[in-house]
């Protein structure tokens, strides 16, 4: 029995190799006709392999990339397409576990800087209008959903400052207007009504 084993082990490891060799990765991505640029972790060049839909065999990969099978990188699979937001995935060099491996990815649009600009002016504007009709939950929503789009928008802050002024909460947009002056101290709204805040404080009564 224990001979027979013996025996039947190289049959294993033939199998095993055979398999490997017919391991095969398949790369779709929604929408299609995406290039594929592959590399390994770290390194700065990539490799085109084709694009989507593309199915590689892991020796393709391998030759592809210099593999070797004592190297334990993880391949970086980058889809790209034009007007589509890029995507990366990580995949080990070696054996997925499987004799077909399918990778789908959607491939989100890309936002362009003249739309985000539209949104901006969008959300500020709304905000003032909520501010004036003094609905100031919602003005503090559309300020917010700016700061999504720019965390850095100093305007955007000083509004929100204004807003804590509207309400009365004076420490509130202080700490606005302060925020907005680190990221742009050209605001010279954010500097007059600091200084609005510090002379109510110094003429409140102690």
């Amino acid at each position: 029995m224990l001979k027979r084993r013996h025996q039947l082990l190289p049959l294993f490891a033939c199998l095993w190799l055979c398999s490997a060799c017919t391991s095969k990765l398949i790369l779709q991505s929604d929408p299609p006709e995406a290039d594929i640029l592959l590399s390994t972790s770290g390194q700065k060049d990539k490799v085109k392999a084709g694009k989507t839909p593309l199915e590689l065999t892991e020796k393709q990969l391998a030759d592809m990339l210099k593999l070797t099978p004592q190297r334990t990188d993880l391949i970086e699979v980058t889809f790209e397409k034009a007007d589509r937001e890029t995507r990366t995935i990580l995949l080990p060099s070696n054996r997925w576990g499987e004799l077909t491996k399918t990778v789908k990815v959607e491939l989100s649009p890309r936002e362009n800087e003249g739309t985000t600009v539209t949104r901006l002016l969008r959300h500020l504007f709304n905000a003032r209008k909520f501010a004036e009709s003094r609905q100031y939950d919602q003005a503090h929503a559309e300020i917010d959903r700016a700061l999504q789009l720019d965390s850095t928008l100093a305007q955007a802050m000083v509004m929100k400052g204004s807003v804590y002024f509207l309400q009365g909460q004076t420490t509130e947009a202080e700490a606005w207007y302060k925020k907005a002056l680190e990221k742009d101290p050209s605001q010279s709204e954010a500097v007059q009504m600091l200084e609005k805040i510090r002379n109510r404080k110094g003429n409140s009564p102690s």
